[in-house]
């Protein structure tokens, strides 16, 4: 039989590593890539990384210079607010793709080492017979691409042409505004895949514990049921079968089933006698009708088998080794949320701040204010949905797979629990207790830096807080309209007061003379 070799998952990832490889955002060498499907560290692929940080850092500068007359006019509109949340959250974006590039530079041999080790993983779980569906990750990873191209294009077209003044050669620098979202989308596919991928290994781990519990469920409801009335009596066999007594022995060996005799019929077709015995000492039933000769194979009574009712020893191998593999992907979970813990953390950072500036800048259009040049988008409701479902869908889709992955994880002990209870054997319950502590020593959460972990709770607290500070900045919003409108009222009150010849109002002087003059005329007394 051939020796079965297993696919390395980044055998799927060669179109995503051509788009970070030829945009700089991966330093990777291409063509050891290519040849043998690995992540190895390369001093020109450095080199271009470095190069085009720096010029994607010009050219978005010199595009905040560009359009930097707008957020004048904001400043002068006494907008303090305003003009400070898009000063920051203008350069946020800018920094979030340098902490995907500068992470890629960091890490760039530890990541070629987690593949690797994904690679051995496969090999073993082979191994124990679990065979590792990669075949669907091409697939995915070309929709998120098309999903990501179609959504930066959607965003980047409307804005210049609805938005920008395209008439001036100047907003061509307008396409730059994109780079930052669109790298740190390419970096948040390749995380999310290989995240899938530990997810997908977690599930067949879990698969083949719960297979060996059906298969001994069905093995312990066919023998309390009996299944067929032949079957009720009489140990695993195949019928009509002709087996030479000399070698009877073999045939039990290989096939772990006994022959049954097959009737001698004569050609006469007298049955047999009702006191004639079969090889197991049992009498002949006669038959109803005679039998006829055939050339269809024989029918095989198959009994169903379990692995848990197998050689206690090789059941505690097979326990043993599945265990093993299950902490090898939680210790590659946990290098896999070490390399990408900056990038996660400034990507949710983003992703709440800029979730709700966009309302309140959207908030600010509608009271017909001023807001930041670079997010103009905001003036248009369809492209700001747009906008905000895309970074939404980002953050949410990484945060639900985290905390997919993590139950993946840890539903491992409550199927190898399954095992021991379905066996009831007191020495495989042991083996399944010492092992279930193996198991809760080595659970995986990812988390961000250990400020928050990936869950569903922590998507839970985000969607409160954009709420909260929402309503908060649309307050100070209205307290600062307000204080305007009340200063441009009292300015326009004085203003329209009567004056003197000399430029003095006459209500002022009304006061001095009310209040110094009578003063003059009092009594001490």
């Amino acid at each position: 039989m051939a020796h079965r070799t297993v696919q390395p998952i980044l055998v799927h990832f060669g179109t995503l590593f051509m788009f970070c490889k030829v945009l700089g955002l991966y330093p990777h060498d291409l063509q050891a890539f290519q040849r043998m499907h690995t992540l190895q560290g390369s001093k020109t692929g450095t080199a271009f990384v470095c190069a085009t940080i720096l010029a994607v850092v010009v050219a978005y500068n010199f595009l905040i210079y560009s359009f930097a007359d707008e957020d004048r006019e904001l400043k002068e509109a006494q907008s303090t607010l305003t003009f400070v949340i898009g000063i920051f959250l203008t350069y946020i974006g800018l920094g979030m793709m340098l902490t995907d590039q500068w992470s890629a530079l960091r890490n760039q041999s530890k990541i070629g080492e987690l593949y690797e080790r994904i690679r051995a993983v496969d090999e073993q779980l082979l191994r124990e017979n679990i065979v590792v569906d990669i075949s669907k990750t091409s697939q995915r990873i070309l929709i998120m691409l098309a999903l990501t191209v179609i959504c930066e294009v959607t965003i980047l077209v409307s804005t210049y042409i609805i938005l920008v003044d395209y008439t001036k050669w100047i907003s061509l620098l307008w396409i730059f505004s994109c780079f930052p979202t669109f790298y740190n989308s390419l970096d948040k596919i390749w995380f999310a895949n290989t995240l899938n991928a530990l997810r997908q290994r977690f599930f067949m781990i879990n698969t083949a514990l719960d297979g060996m519990v059906e298969s001994h469920e069905k093995l312990k409801r066919w023998a309390n049921t009996g299944g067929d009335s032949l079957l009720s009596t009489r140990k695993p066999s195949i019928a009509n079968v002709s087996i030479d007594a000399s070698i009877e022995y073999l045939y039990k060996d290989f096939t772990h089933m006994e022959a049954v005799k097959k009737f001698n019929m004569p050609r006469n077709k007298i049955t047999p006698i009702a006191h004639s015995l079969n090889f197991y000492g049992e009498s002949f039933e006669t038959p109803k009708k005679p039998y006829k000769l055939s050339i269809q194979p024989p029918s095989f009574n198959m009994v169903y088998e379990s692995e848990l009712n197998r050689d206690i020893e090789k059941v505690e191998e097979n326990l043993n080794n599945l265990c093993q593999l299950h902490d090898e992907i939680c210790e590659i979970g946990k290098q896999l949320n070490e390399l990408w813990s900056y990038p996660i953390l400034v990507l949710m950072a983003y992703g709440f701040l800029i979730f709700t500036a966009q309302l309140y800048f959207l908030y600010c259009a509608t009271q017909k204010q001023n807001i930041p040049s670079l997010f103009r988008s905001a003036k248009d409701p369809y492209i700001t949905t747009i906008y905000l479902c895309y970074t939404a869908g980002k953050c949410i889709y990484l945060i639900y797979l985290s905390w997919k992955t993590s139950l993946e994880s840890k539903r491992t002990g409550i199927c190898l629990h399954k095992c021991g209870v379905v066996a009831d054997n007191n020495l495989l319950y042991e083996i399944v207790n010492h092992l279930s502590l193996k198991l809760l020593n080595h659970s995986v959460d990812f988390s961000a830096c250990g400020f928050f972990t990936l869950d569903m709770e922590t998507l839970y607290g985000v969607s409160g807080g954009i709420t909260s500070y929402l309503i908060i900045l649309i307050q100070f919003n209205l307290a600062a309209q307000q204080a305007k409108d009340a200063i441009h009222n009292a300015d326009e009150s004085v203003s329209a007061m009567p004056t003197t010849d000399g430029g003095n109002t006459t209500a002022l002087m009304e006061l001095f003379t009310t209040t110094f003059l009578s003063s003059t005329h009092t009594t001490p007394y």
